[in-house]
């Protein structure tokens, strides 16, 4: 015979609960968007410390602007790559207050642009995308 009281599922509270299907779509973009921000991360560092790259660096070559965005992607992303992973509200500020900023700096790059213009429009999409499932989340909770 078995009590529907489960002492190992009572610490987690209403976080135990099954989530409703655009409630568990927000949690599986947010984690797929932490890994895609960790990799955008990697290569934002291998930018900056020149790898694969002969004598001079590209980073060396990048106008100041674009040397900010390199450098505010390798320093944020990561840390908002966690946030999101675990689904934390200041994860999600920090993401989209970093995304702000990219897409601020890649768009004002006089030089690159071409480049920097495709990662402004990839993060613009990433927060549309974020924007319809949080809306769609909330109409969800709402009925």
């Amino acid at each position: 015979m078995s009590s529907p009281y489960d002492p190992i599922d009572a610490s987690l509270g209403p976080a135990g609960a099954a989530l409703p299907p655009w409630q568990r779509r927000v949690v599986l973009y947010l984690r797929l968007l932490a890994g895609f921000l960790l990799v955008k991360t990697v290569y934002s560092w291998t930018l900056i410390c020149g790898v694969w790259d002969g004598e001079t660096s590209r980073f060396e070559m990048l106008s100041l602007a674009a040397q900010s965005a390199v450098i505010w992607a390798a320093i944020m992303n990561p840390v908002a790559a966690v946030g999101l992973w675990l689904g934390v509200s200041w994860g999600v500020v920090l993401w989209l207050v970093t995304a702000m900023v990219q897409i601020l700096i890649n768009a004002s790059a006089p030089e690159g642009v071409g480049r920097l213009m495709f990662v402004a429009i990839i993060e613009t999409v990433l927060v549309a995308i974020y924007a319809f499932l949080t809306f769609k989340a909330a109409r969800e909770s709402d009925d």
